[in-house]
C-alpha cells in the first residue's frame, strides 16, 4: 500500500513493494494516488518476469560487467572501448536506478556544445542502451532502459543524434598521379604512393590494408584473405576472401607483389601514419575536400564502371547490405562506352 502525504501543498507519495522503493511528488491526490497504482502494478510485473531492485548500483558499475562479461565472448574494436570509458568517467557515479532521460539529455547537450558531433552522440548513447538492455534481460536487473530509449528519441528530434554523411566524392586520375608523385620524390621509409595505389586498385580501407598478411595470400589465384573486416555487429573473425584486381587503373596483386618479405604484414604500418601523410599532402597540393578513404569509394564506384555486378562488388569491397551500393553506382557518363555486352554477361568470379 503506498504512502501519501500532503507537505507543503504538494502531495508525496512513496511506494514500497517487494524490495523496490519508488518516490514521487504530485501537485494534486488524484494524481499521486493514480502514479502509486500505475507504479505498483510496474512492480508487480517485474516480479513476475523474475526482474530485481539493486540498489548500490551505479551506472559505473554496470558498464564494468558488461566489459567483463561481454567482451571476451564478443569482442568490440577500440572505439567502442573508448566511448564506454568515456561514459563510465563522465556518468558512472550515478546511481543505475536513479538514471533519468533528463540525466542523459542535460549531459548529451553539453557534449553537443562542446563539439561532439550528432554521430559520436548516437554511438555512446547507442552503447549506454546496449548496456541496460544487458543488465534488464540478462541480469534482470531493474535499470530505467526506458529512459534512456526516451533521451536518445528526443535528442533524435532536436538533430543531436544524427548517421553519418554519405560522402560522394569521386577522386580522378589526375588527383592520384599528383598524390602519387608527392610521396614519390620524397624520402619515407614508408611506401605511400604504393599504398594509395593499392587502396584504389582493391577498395579495401586503410586498416584493412595494413592488416594484410603474406600468409594469407593465395598467388595462383590472385586472392588474399582479409582478417577481421568491419561489420555492423561482428567484426571480430569476420574474416573474407576477396580478389586482387587489376579493374581500376592499377593492379592490386602487382602492388603487392612488389613489397619487400621482411615482415609478416605486406604493408607493416600504423594506418593513422599514413592518414597523417595523406592529409599533409592534400593540404601541400591544394586538393579540395579529398579523404584517404575516398579511393575506398573511387574503388569501389570504378568497379561498377566497368561491369561488375552487385553481388560481385559485394565481394570485393565486403558489404553485407548490398542497398548500401547503391551510392556507389555513380557511373560516370562517357565511362559507359568501356561497358561492353561481354562484360555485363561475365562469368561470377565467385562461383568459380
Amino acid at each position: 500500500m503506498a504512502s501519501i502525504m500532503n507537505r507543503g501543498g504538494r502531495w508525496r507519495a512513496l511506494v514500497r513493494k517487494a524490495g523496490h522503493t519508488r518516490c514521487g511528488t504530485f501537485s494534486t491526490r488524484a494524481a499521486a494516488n493514480e502514479w502509486s497504482r500505475r507504479v505498483e502494478r510496474e512492480i508487480e510485473q517485474l516480479r513476475a518476469s523474475g526482474v530485481i531492485q539493486v540498489p548500490g548500483k551505479t551506472i559505473a558499475d554496470l558498464i564494468d560487467r558488461y566489459v567483463a562479461e561481454l567482451h571476451p565472448v564478443k569482442q568490440w574494436g577500440r572505439s567502442k572501448s573508448a566511448d564506454l570509458r568515456r561514459l563510465k568517467a563522465d556518468l558512472g557515479t550515478i546511481p543505475a536506478a536513479s538514471l533519468t532521460a533528463r540525466h542523459l539529455t542535460a549531459y548529451f547537450q553539453k557534449r553537443h556544445k562542446a563539439g561532439s558531433g550528432g554521430v559520436v552522440i548516437s554511438g555512446q548513447i547507442g552503447y549506454l542502451v546496449d548496456v541496460l538492455k544487458v543488465a534488464r534481460s540478462l541480469w534482470c536487473w531493474d535499470v530505467p532502459l526506458v529512459a534512456a530509449q526516451e533521451a536518445r528519441t528526443a535528442l533524435a528530434q532536436v538533430g543531436m543524434v544524427t548517421k553519418s554523411d554519405e560522402r560522394n566524392r569521386r577522386v580522378s586520375d589526375k588527383e592520384l598521379a599528383a598524390l602519387v608523385a608527392y610521396f614519390d620524390v620524397r624520402e619515407t621509409q614508408i611506401p605511400v604512393g604504393d599504398i594509395l595505389r593499392f587502396c584504389l586498385a582493391s577498395g579495401m580501407r586503410i586498416s584493412e590494408v595494413c592488416r594484410l598478411r603474406w600468409a594469407d595470400m593465395n598467388e595462383a589465384d590472385k586472392t588474399i584473405i582479409v582478417r577481421d573486416r568491419k561489420h555492423p555487429k561482428n567484426k571480430i573473425g569476420n574474416d573474407q576472401l576477396v580478389p586482387l584486381l587489376d579493374a581500376t587503373g592499377h593492379d592490386a596483386f602487382q602492388v603487392a607483389m612488389r613489397q619487400p618479405r621482411d615482415d609478416d604484414r605486406i604493408f607493416p604500418y600504423q594506418s593513422h601514419t599514413i592518414g597523417t601523410y595523406f592529409t599533409r599532402a592534400v593540404k601541400a597540393l591544394k586538393l579540395r575536400n579529398l579523404h584517404l578513404h575516398d579511393l575506398r569509394h573511387e574503388a569501389v564506384s570504378r568497379f561498377f564502371e566497368v561491369g561488375y555486378r552487385i553481388e560481385q562488388v559485394a565481394i570485393i569491397s565486403g558489404h553485407r547490405d548490398w542497398g548500401q551500393l547503391r551510392r556507389y553506382t555513380q557511373v560516370k557518363t562517357m565511362n559507359l562506352h568501356r561497358i561492353g555486352v561481354a562484360s555485363l554477361l561475365r562469368t561470377d568470379f565467385a562461383s568459380g
